[in-house]
């Protein structure tokens, strides 16, 4: 039979085994349980600042812009507002959504209404950032495309620095011109050159709440065997 002494100290070393199994395990979730929140753009502004004679090595300049189209980072800008998710008639909806605070996972595309002319010839505009697949190697992956008059990929965006929120999205870069871009002027070798830099300020709001990422089963399993153990030493202790 078990002496009242021999069942305090069981007693006192269960206690202890619970204390630090609940010590052990918060201490395994603490890097698992996080904040994560699914957050979406819904309007903004997005503003280009073409470089020093980027333009005229292309053979390029801006003859004409519509009335919607800003320029607000001085000569050779441009900037155009962010479509809302809900955009008024022809206008293509805002869908891009990103977890905050690290920005990934992230998917579909900002949209932007505005045209520009080069050379009295080349429309562009209305254009959408998005992700891209298979595009050149020192680039993000992200793309800026006209889906207006030239429907092509414009610039490949690099080197972004990137600052994610619940409530805003900032993302300065840099802007290349596409492969596509240099096919359309026939000047292959522009592929890659430096036109200058993007600035992306977005509005975003909470598209879910932020949710607890449940903690890995191997710490549960880990934490229910200790407990196990400390039931045979009870077991044993009676015996």
């Amino acid at each position: 039979m078990l002496s009242l002494s021999h069942a305090s100290a069981l007693s006192s070393v269960r206690d202890h085994y619970k204390k630090s199994l609940a010590v052990l395990v918060l201490s395994f979730a603490l890097p698992f349980a996080t904040q994560a929140a699914t957050v979406q753009v819904e309007g903004g502004q997005t503003s280009v600042l073409f470089g020093n004679g980027a333009l005229a090595s292309l053979g390029l300049e801006i003859t004409s812009v519509t009335p919607n189209v800003m320029g607000d980072l001085g000569p050779n800008s441009v900037a155009f507002g962010i479509n809302p998710r809900d955009a008024i008639g022809d206008a293509l909806d805002t869908t891009f959504t990103y977890d905050s605070p690290d920005f990934a996972p992230f998917s579909g595309a900002i949209e932007h209404t505005g045209r520009v002319q080069f050379n009295d010839i080349i429309e562009v505009g209305d254009f959408t950032i998005r992700a891209a697949a298979d595009r050149p190697d020192n680039t993000s992956g992200f793309v800026v495309e006209s889906t207006f008059g030239l429907e092509a990929i414009l610039f490949d965006i690099a080197n972004p620095i990137i600052e994610a929120f619940d409530n805003s999205l900032v993302i300065a870069a840099n802007i290349l011109v596409s492969p596509e871009l240099a096919a359309v002027l026939k000047n292959e070798a522009a592929a890659g050159a430096d036109a200058g830099m993007a600035l992306i300020v977005a509005n975003s709001s909470l598209e879910s709440p932020p949710g607890e990422i449940p903690v890995p089963a191997a710490v549960w399993l880990f934490g229910s065997g200790l407990l196990g153990l400390v039931g045979i030493a009870r077991r044993k202790a009676v015996a």
